[in-house]
């Protein structure tokens, strides 16, 4: 909180975001009537201009069936998060056409012990405060590894380390409405109405940390491409991972270009979308360039 108050923003801590669990379900902070009421009370608040989540986990899909998609898409504001909360921002994008934002949480990145990454930071406020076009996505030097679920920022020891290159898998050029997305959290909504049209879109993935492997990305990847995803895109840009060894990247690498092997799209690999750090902000729905190396945000995602 004290680093988004340093940043110049006034937060305000919904009434069951620090709680505790849901009775003996300590896997939620609160039930589901008590998370999405605070959702609801955020987004009719006319003084509150965004919603930011706290923290991931694996349970937001239990939301969406109970969201008030009119009173969202009447008050439409910021929302921005990542990791679970894959679920909201493409319900929500898919129900209202809102721009949602794949990006920064309060605990991860904001509750850094040293505080929020400089290059973080200032790409999440070039996207979320500034009605121009961001531009390609800026090449950071750096990328840190470790698990960004404990909720106890003191627990962290943040090391930066060179980081895992861009690579192209494919080689190409794209241009189409961009999708930010957890690989496994994004295919909680699969086969439902919340599901997002993925025509035409240019998907950016990454990949949650351990126990998450490449067997379990194989998997995903089959289940997207049997779902018929890879038929529909534009390109598909894959973040940065978490902790995996170099072998592990160069087999996930593989598994991409295996499932993806009937398409033709570009692929870029390596961005700094990660689930650990940097990760940069990817505005649902706003246009979008792949290109070799590359990945451009083309459209003002938030207007004066």
């Amino acid at each position: 909180m004290g680093a988004l108050a340093a940043l110049g923003f006034e937060p305000v801590l919904m009434p069951h975001a620090a709680s505790g669990a849901d009775g003996s379900r300590d896997w939620v902070s609160a039930s589901i009537a008590d998370r999405v009421s605070d959702f609801h009370a955020a987004f009719a608040d006319p003084s509150i201009r965004a919603v930011l989540s706290v923290i991931g986990g694996n349970h937001s899909a239990q939301m969406v069936q109970e969201l008030d998609f009119e009173l969202i898409q009447s008050n439409p504001k910021i929302f921005c998060g990542y990791s679970d909360t894959t679920s909201l921002l493409h319900a929500i994008h898919a129900k209202t056409g809102m721009v949602t934002f794949y990006g920064p949480a309060l605990v991860p990145e904001f509750g850094e012990p040293d505080g929020p990454d400089r290059e973080v930071i200032d790409h999440w406020r070039r996207v979320i405060c500034e009605p121009v076009a961001p531009g390609e996505l800026p090449a950071v030097p750096w990328q840190s590894g470790e698990s960004r679920m404990d909720a106890d920022p003191e627990s962290r020891n943040m090391v930066r380390r060179t980081p895992e290159p861009r690579v192209s898998l494919r080689s190409g050029t794209a241009s189409g409405p961009l999708l930010g997305a957890c690989l496994p959290s994004m295919l909680r909504l699969a086969g439902t109405q919340w599901w997002p049209d993925l025509r035409g879109r240019l998907l950016v993935i990454e990949c949650p940390e351990a126990p998450y492997d490449p067997p379990w990305a194989d998997a995903d990847l089959t289940q997207l491409r049997n779902l018929g995803v890879f038929d529909e895109i534009a390109g598909l840009a894959i973040g940065r991972t978490d902790n995996w060894s170099d072998s592990d990247v160069e087999v996930l690498h593989s598994l991409v270009q295996q499932a993806t092997s009937r398409t033709d799209f570009p692929i870029l690999a390596g961005i700094e979308v990660s689930h650990s750090a940097p990760l940069l902000t990817i505005p649902n729905g706003v246009r979008g360039t792949l290109d070799g190396l590359t990945l451009s945000i083309d459209e003002a995602a938030v207007h004066d």
